[in-house]
């Protein structure tokens, strides 16, 4: 072989390496590119998850002082409750006498 040929042939196999070089660098800067991404996403969603967990916790205290809330409102129904029975208890005892003295003003004007 002359040293053309092998000169040339050394050329071929050098240009064929740098070729894959050079689609490894791009695939690698890819890949970095690719994995910037993802570890950009991941701070993003851990920022939301945060978000998140703050606003689960006010939800929970919001919650809990509806809870409290509910208990007081139900605690002054039944002492509404307990009062219009009552009134509505005086009330009969009312409409009873009421009754009694339209019965005796009628046995009167008879």
């Amino acid at each position: 072989m002359k040293d053309i040929d092998f000169q040339n042939l050394v050329i071929e196999q050098l240009s064929q390496i740098n070729g894959r070089l050079d689609k490894l660098d791009e695939g690698q800067a890819k890949l970095e590119t690719g994995q910037a991404k993802l570890e950009a996403g991941q701070a993003k969603l851990e920022t939301q998850v945060t978000k998140l967990e703050t606003q689960v916790t006010k939800l929970e205290t919001q919650v809990t002082k509806l809870e409290t809330q509910v208990k007081k409102v139900q605690k002054d129904v039944n002492i509404i409750k307990r009062d219009l029975k009552g009134v509505w208890s005086d009330i009969g005892r009312l409409d009873k006498r009421l009754t009694s003295q339209e019965n005796e003003i009628d046995s009167l004007r008879r």
